[in-house]
């Protein structure tokens, strides 16, 4: 007779997310390759049963607290979009410009969409959430550029080029301890290039920054 904690019970989206950010931690770590983070993320998110979990996990984290992580977390509070595989944070750009600047939080799971404007996310003064940060650009009539500083690495090889270019001018493979973004869909007319900060883009980050500061503060250093 089977125990009510066995790996026949079904999970839920709580449980495959929690798996998925286990897989990303042990990439950034490197305990698997990105090939094989991609191979375990797509069974980790179409497992069914702990079971199923289990056979993802066990070569990564050991048996007791695997299972305490797969006991069902109904009542985990919602972190907000972005946080999750199948909740992603959306930027869309239809009309105007969607930009990303300053201090801002990048969680685990964004979307672009540059439909017919561009978007640009500058991660020079963001704070990861992650260590692993997996980006899916669903390709428009507009431009993606992603600018990062130095140590971070940016992984394209998954970005399937459309009628627009494709331009990595950064290092593939984060340095150690540094986040790596994992860029991913399907380019259209737009293109996508991921790149360090050039003289402008301290300048706008220097504006940018100058002007969400409450009256009467020192302005930030950039």
């Amino acid at each position: 007779m089977s125990t009510p904690d066995g790996p026949h019970i079904r999970i839920g989206h709580a449980e495959r997310d929690q798996a998925v950010s286990v897989l990303q931690e042990a990439a950034a770590q490197g305990r698997l390759t990105m090939d094989e983070l991609d191979g375990r993320v797509e069974e980790a998110l179409s497992a069914k049963t702990r079971g199923d979990l289990h056979a993802v996990l066990a070569d990564l984290v050991p048996r007791g607290p695997l299972d305490e992580m797969l006991v069902p977390q109904t009542r985990r509070p919602s972190l907000g979009p972005g946080y999750s595989w199948e909740d992603p944070l959306v930027l869309t750009a239809r009309w105007e410009n969607e930009k990303r600047l300053g201090r801002w939080d990048v969680p685990p799971f964004l979307e672009v969409n540059a439909v017919a404007a561009d978007v640009k996310l500058n991660f020079c003064h963001a704070t990861p959430v992650s260590l692993v940060i997996d980006i899916v650009v669903q390709g428009g009539a507009g431009d993606c550029v992603l600018v990062v500083p130095g140590g971070w690495g940016v992984d394209l090889d998954r970005y399937v080029k459309g009628m627009g270019s494709v331009k990595n001018e950064v290092t593939t493979r984060a340095q150690q301890g540094n986040p790596q973004i994992m860029v991913r869909g399907h380019g259209s007319l737009g293109s996508l290039k991921a790149r360090y900060p050039t003289g402008w883009d301290e300048r706008q980050q220097r504006r940018y920054l100058e002007r969400s500061q409450p009256p009467g503060a020192t302005p930030p250093r950039p």
